[in-house]
């Protein structure tokens, strides 16, 4: 186990010692949406990584090898980030079953890429789903439609990121961002320029603050940094870890303590991207490396990183 400075409290360090094994325990109520928000928009004048209150966080970035999944649990509740490919979808479903999750409270598909939907079908046929929030575009590629299909055919209602969507995880909150970045169809072969488009997501809880960015290339970290987010304790890398133009620009404005690359063995993050990390003194992850990689807070701004595959 490795502590990023401030050490965590030794209530909650104690209570992952002893969930290291199975990382962690946690089951999955009634999601609430921003108070008097309709369940797709939640509006908010408070800046997006600060909450007023706090409860234990945990956050598990799954082994998928090259694509995401992230499991965000707080207050008895919990969300899926992405799910990784088909074959993955067993090695996602140990790491619910371990924690006693049996539904989600809500699923978030930030693209329409393969590492990142093709583990929706049997995910969903495993555990139950209250809703699936999709990128505000519709694609014309076959990843896309089948995006849309498996969604459809598991019966779990969706709803499009069009506006800024607040959700609240116990005590902690979650903003997702629709996209800055206009579709334009087959720029990118047959997938568009989605990775652009992936859409963002932050999460406060007390003076802790996540951020995660899907595949931003370089178009869509522009569009990130012209919203001028502000600074964020822990980042997952965008793309896998692959290097864009502006990554130092991302780096720079979000200034994280903690960064999680989701690589694969086959496909490590660019040694560039490691460069950067390691030049910014940035406690840096890798699930090519480090397996699935579990961060425990508390909302006092401290950070608790567990490895289960070392133990």
């Amino acid at each position: 186990m490795k502590t990023v400075l401030p050490l965590i409290s030794t209530a909650l360090f104690a209570t992952c010692m002893l969930a290291l094994a199975a990382c962690g325990k946690g089951y999955g109520t009634d999601l609430a949406v921003e108070s008097g928000a309709s369940p797709e928009v939640g509006r908010t004048t408070t800046p997006t990584n600060v909450s007023t209150s706090a409860s234990p966080l945990r956050v598990t970035v799954i082994d998928v090898g090259k694509g995401d999944c992230i499991l965000l649990q707080s207050g008895g509740e919990a969300i899926l980030i992405d799910t990784g490919y088909e074959d993955t979808a067993e090695d996602v479903l140990s790491c619910l079953r371990a924690q006693g999750i049996d539904h989600l409270d809500a699923l978030i598909i930030t693209h329409y890429d393969r590492d990142h939907i093709d583990g929706i079908r049997p995910i969903g046929e495993a555990v139950s789903m209250n809703v699936c929030y999709l990128p505000g575009y519709e694609g014309s590629d076959k990843n896309y439609h089948a995006c849309v299909e498996a969604v459809a055919a598991l019966g779990v209602p969706t709803k499009r990121v069009t506006e800024e969507l607040v959700l609240h995880l116990g005590n902690a909150r979650l903003t997702v961002f629709p996209s800055g970045v206009a579709y334009v169809p087959g720029s990118g072969k047959t997938e568009g320029n989605d990775n652009d488009m992936s859409l963002v997501s932050t999460l406060a809880n007390g003076q802790d603050s996540y951020l995660f960015v899907g595949d931003l290339e370089e178009d869509g970290i522009d569009a990130y940094l012209a919203a001028n987010h502000g600074r964020f304790d822990v980042l997952k890398m965008p793309h896998h870890g692959q290097q864009a133009k502006n990554t130092s620009e991302l780096l720079d404005d979000a200034r994280p303590k903690i960064a999680v690359i989701t690589d694969g063995q086959k496909d490590p993050a660019s040694k560039k991207t490691l460069k950067l990390l390691k030049s910014a003194d940035i406690e840096t992850y890798r699930t090519s490396v480090d397996g699935t990689v579990v961060i425990d807070s508390d909302g006092s701004g401290a950070y608790s990183v567990s490895l289960p595959a070392d133990e």
